[in-house]
């Protein structure tokens, strides 16, 4: 069955999956969470990081990526199911989010992993699209539901332990979002706000880490995050800034903080167990950023927002 524009939106605020485009069948998995709520739960401690030398170094490509792949490889299955099953976020402006005319899936993070598919099928468009919360990005990869995760996904020891990364291929900074009238001009300045991040990810962990912390907040999603401060039920919210350029452009009563709090490297995530799609998937990458593929993307999605890059950073591979 061709899998082209094969697409599945998961609509947490509701509870209902929803498939789009020109094909019946949808690559849902039955085990995502329901609906999501606007909890303001705080967050206990984050554990310890384990030590793994650098979280961010990922195994060198063998060659180029290209159709032609080993009979006995995680990429011959992927070939021999007909598409790529990727996990991304449904709704982060100019990264991950649905265009309401087309109902395609489009930003910076999605024409990445089209990038992949169009290495290994000849087509960007043998792909399907699986709407996940940010916090079960590990657990879709370990369970097998995806192939790869699009998300503004950063390396950590902790999480190494469960799924394997791509090289970064993005690096922003961790900020925080605020409305226009809060009264914090640095970071120092949020000992004790309110702050939402969701559950599970660097960005939580980072804000519980400050030596004079915010109340850090999960949530399962970052949407519900920005809703929970346009609503007044926390005072700001943090993730990436390439996240929040995007949230702040849509709603002119929002600014970001100038400081930040972290440097973030963003990578693909990719399922436990398989070394030889690890590199196949950097070896993608590195065309990415050779070929001037990266600089257009970035250009066509994120220079207006986070202008200023000159280029993609440079990998860091382990043998």
């Amino acid at each position: 069955m061709p899998a082209r524009r094969i697409l599945a939106l998961i609509l947490g605020m509701a509870g209902v999956v929803t498939a789009v485009g020109g094909c019946v069948q949808a690559d849902v998995p039955e085990s995502l969470p329901g609906p999501t709520t606007s909890t303001t739960e705080v967050a206990e401690p984050p554990p310890p990081e384990p030590d793994c030398g650098d979280p961010v170094a990922s195994l060198r490509p063998t060659g180029p990526a290209t159709t032609t792949v080993p009979a006995d490889s995680y990429m011959a299955e992927i070939k021999e199911r007909g598409y790529l099953r990727v996990g991304v976020d449904v709704a982060t402006l100019r990264l991950s989010s649905i265009d309401p005319i087309t109902g395609d899936f489009e930003g910076f993070d999605v024409d990445i992993a089209r990038e992949v598919a169009a290495a290994l099928f000849g087509d960007p468009d043998a792909i399907a699209f699986v709407g996940i919360p940010s916090s079960e990005r590990v657990r879709v990869l370990v369970d097998g539901e995806v192939d790869l995760v699009a998300d503004v996904f950063t390396p950590t020891c902790s999480r190494r332990e469960d799924v394997e990364f791509s090289t970064d291929y993005f690096t922003s900074a961790q900020r925080v979002l605020l409305r226009e009238d809060s009264p914090a001009r640095s970071v120092a300045d949020l000992a004790g706000l309110r702050i939402c991040a969701s559950a599970g990810s660097t960005t939580l962990a980072n804000i519980a880490a400050l030596d004079d912390p915010p109340v850090a907040v999960p949530a399962a999603q970052r949407a519900d995050c920005l809703v929970m401060l346009q609503q007044g039920d926390v005072d700001g919210m943090s993730t990436n800034d390439t996240i929040l350029a995007g949230f702040a452009a849509q709603d002119p009563n929002l600014r970001i903080l100038e400081a930040s709090i972290s440097r973030e490297p963003t990578a693909l995530g990719l399922p436990p167990g398989n070394p030889e799609w690890v590199r196949y998937v950097n070896a993608v990458l590195d065309d990415v950023r050779a070929s001037g593929r990266w600089m257009a993307l970035y250009e066509t999605w994120l220079a207006d927002l986070l202008p200023g890059i000159t280029g993609p950073p440079a990998p860091t591979y382990v043998d």
